[in-house]
């Protein structure tokens, strides 16, 4: 069954700076883009670290440098002048930056982003080449699939393609992501799986299985009678089978097989 991953919610229109960029080129994106960080990547879109607002209050300079105390009252109301540190993006940058990749599953995502305490990762590929961004509220896009969708995914992902169930057997009906099964199929372990393999549909949040079936294969089968107890090769070197009486046990059969024996060889001399 397909599972939704990262690529699936993943917003590719993001925002990254070089890692030459300027500190004062990095102020002006986060400020006409209106967004508190921006993540830094090399010539090869591999990315590096993060800067955010955090960082560059930090870095910030409040004043010339080595300039004399503000004095009289106009220059106490007056706000200093604020000086953005020399350098480069790589310099301020925080890292490394919090990534997945981007074939990740969303409860992964989900993990990271719960155990980090953040609402927004970076989204990768295998060579941490930036690809988008995914946040929390993207991971909730699974639930916003119509209802029409997760019923032809059922009927054709579930029923037809995976458990083979020939059409009109079995009925679907999707109502705001609750998926009811109704119908007939032949054994119960195929009602058990269409109703599992329902549940993990992207989309869906309960399933309601009103199926029946013909056989309960489920239930084991008694286990055959074995036979009576016997030594198959009780008297086969001498050529023949040791005559058991109904009421003898294996003590009284090994006494007349050896008494046979000495016969044997009496007769023999």
């Amino acid at each position: 069954m397909p599972q939704w991953r990262v690529r699936d919610v993943t917003t590719t229109d993001v925002i990254s700076a070089p890692e030459d960029a300027s500190v004062a080129e990095i102020v002006a994106v986060l400020t006409d883009r209106q967004i508190t960080a921006v993540p830094i990547v090399d010539g090869f879109d591999v990315v590096l670290g993060v800067v955010s607002w955090a960082d560059l209050r930090r870095k910030i300079e409040i004043g010339a440098p080595g300039s004399p105390p503000h004095v009289g009252w106009w220059r106490r109301c007056a706000a200093p002048p604020v000086w953005w540190p020399q350098g480069t993006a790589v310099e301020v940058m925080s890292g490394p930056a919090l990534t997945i990749e981007a074939k990740a599953p969303l409860p992964a995502a989900a993990r990271v982003m719960y155990r980090s305490e953040v609402g927004r990762l970076l989204v990768v590929d295998g060579d941490r080449r930036l690809r988008g961004i995914v946040t929390r509220s993207d991971l909730l896009k699974v639930h916003a699939r119509l209802d029409a969708v997760i019923r032809d995914e059922v009927i054709h992902q579930v029923l037809r393609r995976t458990l083979w169930i020939p059409p009109g057997d079995v009925q679907v009906a999707v109502d705001d992501g609750v998926v009811t099964l109704t119908g007939r199929t032949a054994r119960k372990t195929t009602v058990v799986a269409a109703a599992r393999l329902s549940e993990a549909v992207p989309g869906v949040t309960d399933v309601v299985d009103q199926l029946t079936f013909d056989v309960d294969d489920t239930v084991a089968a008694a286990p055959a009678r074995q036979a009576a107890e016997r030594d198959p090769l009780l008297g086969w070197w001498i050529g023949r089978l040791p005559a058991w009486s109904a009421g003898s046990g294996p003590a009284d059969r090994i006494g007349d097989h050896e008494q046979q024996i000495v016969t044997r060889s009496a007769a023999l001399q």
